[in-house]
């Protein structure tokens, strides 16, 4: 009696069994990635609702750290406004000349911007650190990695939102727009600044419209928190997670649940 196990002569073998669902962040075999779902797992798929879930989720667990972070963000900030608009400004002498004034205030918005996101970078590392299970700390906003190249890389930004402003604004609108990413690129990937702003473009233009309802929900959450001072506090944090999160979704890395 021949053995059951053993395929016939010429015959195929008989076929495997599939393994079981995968683990970590993968989904199973044959199955589409899952939204986030706080307290769950699933690969996430690029979608504004579950970005925003994922960031409250976040934000809410280690709500202390992060407005430690924020309150250093908020000082250079406050800092930056005040040379900018109070000392900037009225050495230039804008007072009657129109081009002047143009140029005067878009020089202290650019001066401001570059401030608060070169000192943005220690809550960029914890909202980049939250997509990887990582606890936010103070000691984030000391962190030197891959700094360089982020300061060049916001200053880079920085200049071509000064020069999209003078072009009538929306032009300033756009770029900053394309390269929402650029930073993020920097910071975690130490991309230099011409790499990091052409692998946002990319990432945005692939995904343009999921992006664009992400960023138009992100800011308007910074706006809504500035109505209030204190509500920076958490709709800054909220919003930078959010970015975070779809960074690591576009280019496809694992999302710590």
């Amino acid at each position: 009696m021949s053995d059951p196990n053993i395929p016939p002569p010429g015959g195929a073998p008989p076929p495997s069994q599939p393994p079981p669902g995968g683990g970590g962040f993968n989904p199973p075999p044959g199955q589409p990635p899952q939204p986030y779902q706080p307290g769950g797992g699933g690969a996430p798929q690029l979608d504004v609702g579950a970005s925003l879930s994922y960031a409250w989720d976040k934000f809410s667990s280690n709500w202390s750290q992060y407005v430690l972070l924020m309150l250093g963000v908020w000082a250079a900030g406050i800092v930056a406004a005040l040379l900018a608009f109070l000392v900037l400004l009225p050495a230039i002498g804008t007072d009657g000349n129109t081009v002047l004034g143009i140029i005067g205030g878009a020089l202290a918005f650019t001066i401001v911007f570059v401030v608060v996101f070169a000192v943005q970078a220690g809550v960029y590392r914890a909202g980049l650190g939250a997509t990887q299970g990582i606890t936010p700390s103070f000691s984030m906003f000391t962190d030197g990695t891959n700094f360089g190249a982020y300061i060049l890389t916001v200053l880079l930004v920085g200049i071509g939102a000064f020069i999209g402003i003078i072009l009538c604004i929306i032009p300033g609108l756009i770029w900053m727009f394309f390269t929402a990413y650029a930073p993020l690129r920097a910071l975690d990937k130490g991309e230099g600044a011409v790499d990091a702003i052409k692998g946002s473009i990319d990432m945005v233009r692939d995904n343009i419209g999921q992006v664009l309802l992400i960023l138009i929900v992100a800011y308007a959450i910074y706006y809504l928190g500035s109505l209030c001072a204190i509500g920076l506090l958490v709709s800054i944090p909220v919003a930078l997670i959010m970015i975070c999160w779809s960074y690591r979704v576009i280019l496809q890395e694992p999302v710590a649940p």
